[in-house]
């Protein structure tokens, strides 16, 4: 415990440092006396958590009582400062993982670091699994990651710029011996950096269009994955021959990036046909004009003359093929490559990618024209000219002399294509069965069945101009039956989305179970898809059936337990029937970031899936507001990379510590008993009680929520009540009023009731040591109740009818039960005793957060009453509340 606080020492200091710097800046902005209100509120938002119950208790009703009588203009500025210390804090936490992998890294007798690449490859070693095994499940593993746009990242993109400089700073500060006069410089940097974001508005204008979300979410790739995608090959055969002795051989990198971002249609009515190919367009442009500066780079160093590196015959014929296709292109460029064949041949390569661009472009522009010739259409033209580059370089012995960077180049082709992510189509079933219905000779379709018959006509054009990589998936939320799933496939054969050599439509029709139905009816719904003639010989040409899992819908329907079970029988059986009808599964993880809506510890997460459900892919969604924490930054992207990675490979090896087959049975049987009871106890209270729609919308800021500009899709898939809205709203309302109940409603009961049972509480300690799925659960549960205040949640609650009371005092009730439930099962006498970095982390985090959720509460009554200007606050305060509790929705 004394080590881990000297190794937390530099991540106190930043904080103080940048503590400091903003304390200053407040002064100098707004005023000594804004800077003692901040102070006295921050002052007294400790002193509630710390010290005597009777202090705590004086320290909170001084500090509701200086924020009750805040005047709305000075309010903002102390909301503002805040949610700018949270923003530091967060960079500042953020410079420190990185700054402990480095530590830990550099320590000669240290351990490779929890989850690296390395240690997971010493593990199975110590496994004693044989260095081919491991060779051959890399050479077969596929990783998928797709980027979603879920509104819950409430940092506007030009904040997240200056953060990233000041992270640039903090680096300058670990890394460098500054001179005096470069200390105050980088000090003086900081502070400007701090000057400009209190200056900058955190609140957008207007809210963003499904655009700006493409450009958002295509920023990490083109500034951070696509490089790092490039460096995994390396990365995998650095860590092997470190833990195995011996080279791994030749291994390509294993990741690909979708997006569903401009091609996610459930619910949201900005994304129409036009913003549709227009996604598809900007996916292509931005990634054409990346490859272009990759191999521009690669022009300036490949400088080969011919006098010493002699070119290859292959390489040759092919520059004079290329000199007659694209004849215009010789003139120019000869004279300025003559005795340089790599660089030429380079030249040549650019002028490809530029006659793709420039079509692009004018695509974009609304002009209509043909591909120019010699274009490169698709990407394994690329490749071939990447393969012809390399194998000269080596017939010329220049396998030192930049063909290292080459293969980089060539890996971000293989992993990104011509564009920066494949986009993913997702519409509601509904949509599919009415177009399917339509083309029958039925009523005419719905809007929605329109817009899906013109998106499907835009995705043929776009296969025709770019071949099927630019959007092969066709995603059916809240499928249900084999109809569903067959009317998409209808419809995809009428828009001609059809391979006919094949035999084979050019798309994956896949099924998104999210209900607590729809899990355990998907594997008789596959049952009639494979005995469906046609289709069945579309899965045999396509190579697999993929089948998406929903963590949120089934979590909000019947709470965190039963949706849990769910998910794991349906993944059990989904597997059963695929290996069965000898049909490969893929499954798609459709995970949130909050835990109620399937998020958690990557790592943990993947090797707690059931046996046989990764074989070698893994697929998963990487949520809007992950992508910061994630890969902002090359280092924390690589870390996410190596986490996903070994738990793929751990599970695909078998590798992990499992329970045999006889005891796992009975701890699903186990757990089906306390889901059971959890989702009575959950349903009870959500969805049976008339009285608990109105606490919802009084004791949350739910409405407010849908008024805040941080995305372009509504809050609700249609008109409707509590049914209608989506699972994020939902938790983010119960994350803002600090109660977080869909985290842990419901655990607590099922949990005491089996205890109850004779040997029942030895048997879920011994479930909890032996079975990792069911350790994540409660693992999750734990980090969620450690981040709850059911104090501050009570404030809240009382700005609901009367009436309400009796149903806050049984959530009061189960949250108690759940914390001593879950303590009695893990053994701590403090939450996250086990994880003291997390524990530590909160603990930080809290006592700065409670300034704002009291606000909030003042706001919302404010508002409530019919007092005018509180809107700009209020929102204010969401944006704070969202960047102190991190996983919001």
């Amino acid at each position: 415990m004394a080590r881990t606080r000297a190794l937390d020492q530099p991540l106190r200091r930043d904080v103080r440092l940048l503590g400091r710097l903003l304390g200053e800046v407040l002064v100098e902005q707004e005023g000594q006396d804004l800077f003692d209100l901040e102070e006295e509120v921050r002052r007294l938002s400790i002193q509630r958590r710390r010290g005597p119950v009777a202090g705590r208790r004086a320290a909170a009703a001084q500090l509701a009582d200086i924020l009750q009588r805040l005047p709305l203009e000075r309010a903002e500025p102390v909301l503002r400062a805040f949610a700018v210390y949270f923003q530091l804090v967060n960079l500042a936490e953020q410079h420190h993982r990185i700054r402990r992998a480095r530590t830990h890294a550099g320590s000669a007798s240290a351990r490779p670091q929890r989850g690296s690449m390395e240690s997971t490859l010493l593990s199975l070693k110590a496994a004693g699994v044989p260095p081919e095994r491991v060779r051959e499940a890399l050479r077969h593993m596929r990783v998928t990651l797709t980027l979603t746009a879920h509104p819950t990242q409430a940092v506007r993109r030009t904040l997240l710029e200056k953060l990233y400089r000041m992270a640039s700073l903090l680096e300058e500060r670990d890394r460098c011996a500054l001179t005096p006069r470069e200390s105050a410089e980088n000090l003086e940097s900081l502070r400007e950096e701090i000057t400009t974001l209190w200056q900058t508005d955190e609140l957008r204008r207007e809210r963003p269009t499904v655009g700006d979300e493409v450009k958002n979410a295509l920023w990490y790739v083109e500034e951070v994955l696509a490089e790092q995608l490039s460096l995994t090959p390396e990365m995998l055969d650095w860590a092997f021959e470190r833990a195995y002795g011996e080279p791994l051989g030749k291994v390509g990198t294993p990741v690909r990036i979708h997006s569903w971002v401009g091609g996610d249609m459930d619910g949201n009515p900005l994304v129409t046909p036009e913003v549709f190919a227009d996604t598809l367009r900007a996916h292509r442009a931005r990634g054409l004009r990346r490859l272009l500066h990759d191999l521009e780079a690669l022009g300036g160093r490949l400088s080969q003359s011919a006098r010493h590196a002699k070119p290859s015959p292959a390489l040759e014929a092919s520059l004079a093929r290329d000199a007659a296709e694209l004849p215009e292109a010789q003139r120019r460029l000869a004279p300025r490559t003559i005795g340089e064949p790599w660089r030429r041949k380079l030249r040549f390569m650019e002028e490809r990618l530029q006659r793709a661009l420039d079509y692009v472009t004018a695509q974009r522009a609304g002009e209509t024209r043909e591909m120019p010739a010699g274009a490169y259409r698709t990407p394994e033209a690329l490749l071939e000219d990447l393969d012809l580059l390399a194998n000269a370089l080596v017939d010329a012995k220049g396998a030192r002399a930049g063909l290292r960077r080459l293969r980089w180049v060539r890996e971000r082709v293989c992993a990104l294509g011509l564009s920066l992510a494949e986009l993913e189509a997702r519409v509601p079933a509904e949509d599919a069965v009415s177009a399917a219905a339509s083309l029958d000779g039925g009523p005419p379709p719905t809007e929605g069945g329109t817009r899906l018959l013109a998106v499907l006509a835009r995705l043929k054009e776009a296969q025709a101009e770019s071949g099927e990589p630019a959007c092969r998936t066709l995603i059916l939320s809240m499928a249900s039956t084999a109809e569903d799933v067959l009317a998409a496939f209808q419809c995809v054969k009428h828009a001609g989305l059809w391979d006919e050599k094949r035999g084979c439509a050019t798309v994956d029709v896949v099924p998104l179970f999210e209900q607590l139905g729809a899990l355990d009816s998907g594997p008789d719904v596959l049952r009639a898809l494979f005995a469906h003639p046609e289709y069945r010989r579309h899965l045999n040409a396509r190579g697999a059936q993929e089948v998406m899992v929903g963590y949120s819908d089934s979590g909000k329907e019947v709470g965190l337990l039963a949706a849990s079970a769910a998910l794991q029988r349906a993944q059990v059986a989904l597997t059963e029937v695929c290996r069965e009808a000898g049909v490969p599964l893929r499954l798609f993880h459709g995970r949130g970031e909050s835990v109620a809506r399937g998020g958690g510890p990557a790592q943990e997460a993947i090797l707690a899936l059931p046996p046989g459900a990764v074989a070698g892919g893994y697929k998963a969604t990487e949520q809007g507001e992950a992508l910061d924490h994630k890969y902002a930054r090359p280092e924390l992207a690589r870390r996410t990379l190596e986490l996903i990675l070994g738990g793929v490979l751990l599970h695909t090896l078998d590798a992990q510590p499992r329970p045999p087959p006889e005891a796992e049975a009975t701890f699903r049987a186990v757990f089906d008993t306390l889901a059971e009871t959890g989702r009575r106890e959950y349903r009870g209270l959500v969805w049976e009680d008339p009285r608990f729609l109105e606490l919802f919308t009084a004791a949350t800021p739910v409405e407010e929520i849908g008024a805040l500009p941080i995305g372009s899709r509504p809050s609700k898939r249609k008109a409707g009540g509590l049914e209608t809205l989506r699972a994020i709203p939902w938790v983010f309302a119960w994350t803002q009023n600090r109660a977080i109940l869909p985290g842990w409603y419901g655990v607590g009961s099922a949990l005491e009731a089996y205890s109850r049972e004779p040997g029942g509480a030895e048997m879920l300690k011994r479930m909890y040591k032996e079975w990792p799925f069911f350790r994540v659960v409660i693992d999750n549960v734990t980090m969620v109740l450690a981040k709850t205040d059911l104090a501050i949640a009570g404030r809240y609650a009382k700005l609901a009818p009367v009436s309400t009371r009796p149903l806050w005092r049984r959530i009061q009730e189960e949250h108690r039960r759940t914390r001593k439930q879950v303590k009695a099962l893990t053994g701590e006498l403090k939450l996250l005793d086990h994880n003291p970095q997390l524990q530590r982390s909160i603990s930080l985090r809290n006592p700065y957060v409670d300034p704002m959720s009291f606000l909030q509460v003042e706001l919302l009554k404010r508002k409530r009453e019919g007092q005018a200007e509180c809107d700009r606050p209020l929102l204010l305060t969401l944006n704070g509340i969202a960047a102190g509790m991190r996983n919001t929705g």
